[in-house]
């Protein structure tokens, strides 16, 4: 008994001394992880950068070197002062193989031409975690519209891993722990001089991206299962094109994003709360019925909706000419008839489909002009604005609306109308007032639960703000506790009322602003399946023919912004004057 009492004793110490050996080597490894981490990056080539000359020999390399895979790693850093947002002091720049650029905006107050059109090159990808919030940051501070911005987690999920933030993808993909300490992250990055620290940090955040992204494109390559890395096509640029077209300039989700492994191997985002949301705004059924109406001689006015030839005909304005097409004929005669290509336009039966794919399943109203700039729009503008209400599903709805979000942020910038800086919302916080209400409802509700020293502190406080007041009352506390902490912004102005009345005062008017969205939405959404006769120039045919049927006063004009129309008017009376005469 004692002999196997000896040997229970013997086996258990060997386990828990194997146990303590394996700990220790696991301990031992970590460390030596971190430490490696130290050094993992010392083949970086860092150019700080502060000076144009200086730029654009940077800018040079840089586009020499991401040839191969079209990107750069890219980052930004700043300075935040009381909780305000200073512009940005550093953007960081890093290609694959690990060049490294940081360029000090704060010091150059500029951005340099050859830094502007590399960044403004919808050819180069511009890769990190959430770089589309930077770019916002770089259009408000130096006007540079970054395009073809690329969250690394879209390329992570598609390669089959999780997605994370910046440190647990180093970690998990690179073997590699970053330096995310608050002292850096928080640190002067407008000083000077950056501290040895400082430069390591910020060369790294960007150039890790980069590294990932290169990892991740390699490992989908090898699978050669991908839709994304067609083995007919020999160029990687080409390859590479495929899979970040789906996802440049879009947010990633990561609470709402997953992988679908679908029967041609796509990895498709699904995005199931925004798919939720839509689902009860967008259409399954018909929204174009495709009625005819037509005057009382049979001329062809335009298309309408069923329900509106039919309210025609209860109200007793018009007959019913025949049921398939359902056609109804006006028993008065109409203000206006249709007139060359601009009237053919409200002729032509529209299509119910998504007007980018071609998707008829579901769709969506969108508002090609948006409807935070339309509704600042005079009266004559906006008769017949079906012209700009198009037909998308919901995939290219949300990523139309992305898209939109550039040109509301160059509007903001061109026109001094911000979007969302706080100085300029309707409504503006007074911290101090804020700070007193606070202290005055933790008096009163919560005074038996907090310390005696902290109370005191409350109270000053309050008495520092009631300065004719020598002591704290019941009724001082209430109120203090009933104060406003919110006051109503005097200088407030609406994003898309600002922005109207900016173009009002341009060349070209609010015709201008028209054509930029239209243009806008042809350009980055590259419809295949546009009504026919549908022009960026529509409006402006439209109320042409107005002016010289005498159907625009110079009211109007005015508040569209086209005075020089009214001396074009004066002038062809004129000469029609003389003609007669």
């Amino acid at each position: 008994m004692e002999e196997a009492m000896k040997l229970k004793l013997c086996i258990t110490s060997t386990i828990l001394l194997l146990s303590c050996v394996g700990l220790t080597y696991f301990v031992l490894k970590k460390r030596k992880k971190r430490v490696d981490a130290i050094d993992a990056f010392k083949y970086l080539t860092i150019r700080t950068v502060s000076n144009t000359e200086l730029c654009d020999e940077v800018v040079l390399e840089l586009k020499r070197r991401c040839r191969t895979y079209k990107m750069v790693g890219f980052d930004c850093e700043w300075v935040t002062d009381h909780g305000k947002r200073k512009p940005v002091a550093l953007m960081q720049l890093s290609t694959h193989d690990g060049y490294c650029a940081l360029f000090r905006l704060c010091h150059l107050k500029a951005v340099p031409n050859s830094l502007k059109d590399f960044l403004e090159d919808k050819t180069i990808y511009k890769v990190g975690v959430v770089p589309k919030d930077d770019a916002k940051y770089l259009l408000h501070d130096y006007s540079v519209n970054l395009q073809s911005t690329l969250d690394i987690r879209h390329i992570v999920t598609a390669a089959g891993y999780d997605p994370g933030g910046l440190a647990v993808l180093s970690q998990s993909l690179l073997g590699i722990t970053l330096d995310k300490s608050w002292r850096v992250r928080c640190s002067d990055w407008e000083a000077e001089t950056l501290s040895e620290r400082q430069v390591h940090y910020a060369a790294v955040d960007a150039h890790v991206a980069a590294k990932i992204f290169v990892k991740m494109i390699n490992s989908l390559s090898r699978k050669n299962t991908w839709i994304f890395f067609n083995k007919e096509i020999a160029n990687l640029s080409d390859n590479i094109d495929k899979l970040c077209g789906h996802y440049l300039d879009i947010n990633f989700n990561s609470k709402n994003n997953k992988i679908d492994d679908t029967a041609n191997g796509r990895c498709t985002k699904i995005n199931k709360r925004r798919e939720k949301q839509n689902t009860a705004s967008a259409r399954t059924k018909p929204l174009y019925t495709n009625s005819f109406l037509e005057a009382p001689d049979g001329e062809l006015l335009c298309t309408c909706d069923y329900k509106k030839a039919m309210w025609y005909i209860e109200k007793e304005l018009a007959d019913l000419v025949k049921e398939s097409p359902f056609t109804v004929r006006l028993r008065f005669e109409p203000a206006a008839r249709s007139v060359g290509e601009v009237g053919q336009y409200y002729q032509i039966a529209k299509e119910n489909c998504c007007v980018v794919c071609g998707n008829t399943n579901s769709y969506i109203k969108k508002n090609v002009v948006p409807r935070e700039y339309r509704r600042y729009f005079p009266e004559v503008m906006k008769d017949h604005s079906c012209h700009d209400v198009l037909l998308l599903c919901l995939s290219c709805h949300q990523r139309s609306n992305m898209a939109d979000l550039d040109v509301r942020l160059r509007l903001a910038v061109e026109c001094d109308a911000p979007l969302t800086n706080r100085d300029f919302t309707k409504f503006t916080e007074d911290h101090t007032v804020k700070k007193v209400k606070s202290a005055a409802r933790a008096l009163l509700h919560q005074r038996d639960k907090i310390p005696q020293e902290r109370c005191r502190q409350l109270e000053t406080t309050i008495l520092d703000y009631f300065p004719e007041c020598d002591a704290i009352t019941p009724d001082l506390l209430r109120e203090a506790a009933d104060l406003q902490a919110y006051v109503e912004n005097a200088d407030y102005a609406a994003h898309g009322l600002k922005v109207v009345e900016h173009y009002i005062r341009q060349d070209g008017g609010l015709l201008r602003l028209e054509s930029l969205w239209r243009q806008h939405f042809l350009q980055r959404m590259r419809p295949q399946h546009m009504p026919r006769l549908w022009s960026v120039t529509h409006n402006e045919e439209r109320l042409r023919v107005r002016l010289l049927d005498g159907r625009l006063t110079n009211e109007d004009l005015k508040a569209i912004g086209l005075t020089h129309w009214i001396k074009e008017r004066e002038s062809l009376s004129l000469t029609l004057t003389k003609d007669n005469g």
